[in-house]
């Protein structure tokens, strides 16, 4: 397991997102075949905000805007504008301009580099964590998803060091990556409740610093919703817009959550397509971990994952469109990273090596 240092993992890691980024540019059609789904939308975000300096999308999206429907939100002065989180859009506006759409798929390396080493992490940074993360990277959709670019990659990865930074008791850094991740994707903030495990432990004062600090991280958001929708509180997704011959129609999300649960968990866990049982077989492994890890130091940071899995798995059971994914479940990314930093202990037996006389 000596092969497995830090160095040589982040080596590793490196040259297997360039390999499969190299082929599948070989393998697309165009080289921009990355950007699928709501990713073009993110990448029309990032053009309008360096190009033009407005959050108008208009100049962005060819064609009808009939051909874009459930991809942008109206604000409120009548402006075609991102339904979607901002910030990775944010994020990309330097490799943006420095390199073109090109920049995106660096974007996408560097937040994939960060997601799994975050998983390696969380797993106890140790020679065995660094194998499992890359066997998670390699046995799950992350791989697919390097030649993506995807705000669900940034969102996990920035959840990841959130739990990663609870445990080593930095409770400023782990509210500002906590906030970052929320803003990234809104559904985070219930997801990454169980971190109140962590941290309340910590004292009054360690959580005081880290509720602030996930506020300042989120403020820009709020800001953002209010410049563009009229309230902080308000998102792109309550102001879906429909095109109507009159005019357009808003719609909001939050309606689109009546499937039952036990048929929703059947979805997420055995589809046939992009089921955790098809695409992540490995995962399900993680409750032996939970079992094995509540006889160690670590039992109160892995029964927070475990919650935050739960949650991740409950919430998107009732999702009506919970299969608006391509290569994986998306939605369930938190789930899958934290599930592998969870198998951690499964591998203790690793150190039971028989000694040789």
């Amino acid at each position: 397991m000596r092969f497995f240092s830090p160095a040589r993992f982040y080596l590793i890691l490196l040259f297997f997102e360039i390999v499969y980024m190299a082929i599948s540019l070989y393998r697309a059609p165009r080289w921009d075949a990355f950007l699928i789904g709501d990713c073009p939308y993110y990448a029309a975000t990032a053009e309008s905000l360096l190009r033009d300096g407005d959050w108008d999308l208009r100049n962005q999206l060819p064609g009808d805007l009939k051909d874009h429907e459930g991809f942008f939100a109206l604000s409120k002065d009548n402006r075609i504008v991102s339904k979607h989180s901002v910030l990775l859009p944010i994020v990309s506006i330097p490799f943006l301009f420095q390199f073109g759409k090109a920049g995106l798929l660096i974007v996408s390396i560097v937040q994939t580099f960060a997601l799994i080493v975050g998983i390696a992490v969380l797993a106890g940074d140790t020679p065995k964590s660094r194998l499992l993360a890359l066997v998670a990277y390699l046995s799950t959709p992350f791989l697919q998803y390097t030649f993506n670019y995807s705000p669900d990659v940034l969102s996990t990865a920035l959840a990841v060091w959130a739990f990663i930074f609870a445990i080593r008791h930095q409770p400023i850094r782990c509210g500002l990556l906590a906030g970052l991740a929320v803003w990234a994707k809104v559904y985070l903030a219930l997801i990454l409740l169980p971190l109140a495990i962590l941290v309340l432990p910590l004292g009054w004062r360690a959580t005081l610093r880290c509720v602030v600090a996930s506020l300042i991280a989120v403020a820009p958001m709020l800001a953002i919703n209010a410049h563009l929708f009229g309230s902080p509180f308000t998102t792109g997704y309550d102001r879906d817009a429909r095109v109507m011959p009159e005019g357009f129609a808003i719609t909001e999300h939050y309606s689109r959550f009546n499937q039952p649960i036990l048929t929703g968990l059947g979805n997420l866990l055995f589809d046939g397509r992009i089921g955790l049982m098809r695409t992540a077989p490995l995962w399900f492994l993680w409750p032996f971990g939970l079992f094995k890890a509540w006889r160690t130091n670590a039992r109160w940071a892995s029964l927070a994952l475990a919650w935050s899995i739960l949650l991740n798995l409950l919430f998107f059971a009732r999702y009506d469109e919970w299969d608006a994914s391509a290569f994986g479940n998306r939605f369930l990314f938190p789930a899958i990273a934290f599930g592998f930093a969870l198998l951690a202990p499964i591998l203790a037996f690793m150190d039971r090596t028989p000694s040789r006389s």
